[in-house]
Parts: structure tokens; C-alpha cells; sequence
């Protein structure tokens, strides 16, 4: 068994993020980024970036209520799925899918989240918000 536990920002949910199964239940994709203990030769924290993949009512819920720059803590499992690509390549992706109990943690409240979202965010404001900036994720040409 394995455990994915990291606290880190939403860095984007795609305009599809919200989709329906197979099954019919709803679904919501978004990317993550947290900051490694691994410094990079500037110095500073090296940033990784997830998928992150969440189904059902978790999915209704995290769909309203989590934006760009959304801080959170996020516990779960890595995923890894294969896939044929339209060239008959197989390969296969990995996606973060958080706990279906206390998987998505908010690290900032109600109001806090309408300020950042308004672009009067103040980093006083919340002392134990991450400070770090993240760097956009480069896109992936496959299957996310």
C-alpha cells in the first residue's frame, strides 16, 4: 500500500475538468504543485506538478469550491493507468486520487479564498499560507 500526502497550490484546472464516467458519476481533473526538499542550483525549492483526479460527491464539492492558487493539503494515492495512444503506442499516465475521506484539506478560509480570487490577496494576511510562486506546468501532450 502506498500514501501520497503533500501540502502545496492548485497551478490550473483545464476548461474540461468537470466530465461524467463511464458509470455516470461526476468527475473533476485539476493540477497540483507542491515544492520539494530538493533545492535547485538557484537555490530555491524545486516544484513538481500532479494530476489530480476526483470522483462522486467530492467531485461536486471540490469543482465549486477550488480555484488557480487554491492552497491545500492533499492525501491519497498515486495512480498509473496505460493507455494506446492513436499511433498504437502504449504508454501510461499518473494521477493523484485524494481520499474520498479528509483526501482535500483548505488551507485558507472562506474569505480568504474570495480576496485571492479578487486579486486582494495580501501574504499578511495569512501567515501560514505557502509563499512560494509556482511556475506554470508545462502542457502534456498526452492522455490528462
Amino acid at each position: 500500500m502506498q500514501a501520497f500526502i503533500a501540502q502545496g497550490r492548485v497551478s490550473d484546472i483545464p476548461s474540461d475538468a468537470v466530465g461524467r464516467t463511464a458509470n455516470g458519476h461526476v468527475s473533476f481533473k485539476f493540477d497540483f504543485a507542491c515544492d520539494s526538499s530538493l533545492k535547485g542550483n538557484d537555490g530555491k525549492p524545486l516544484t513538481s506538478f500532479f494530476h489530480v483526479q476526483v470522483y462522486g460527491k467530492q467531485a461536486e464539492v471540490m469543482a465549486q469550491s477550488l480555484s488557480k492558487g487554491s492552497p491545500i493539503l492533499v492525501n491519497g494515492e498515486i495512480v498509473q493507468r496505460p493507455y494506446t495512444t492513436e499511433q498504437g503506442q502504449r504508454r501510461s499516465y499518473q494521477y493523484i486520487a485524494p481520499n474520498q475521506q479528509n483526501g482535500i484539506t483548505f488551507l485558507e478560509g472562506k474569505e480568504a479564498a474570495q480576496r485571492r480570487k479578487q486579486g486582494n490577496f495580501n501574504t499578511s494576511q495569512a501567515a501560514t499560507q505557502p509563499t512560494s510562486a509556482y511556475l506554470e506546468p508545462m502542457d502534456a501532450d498526452e492522455p490528462f
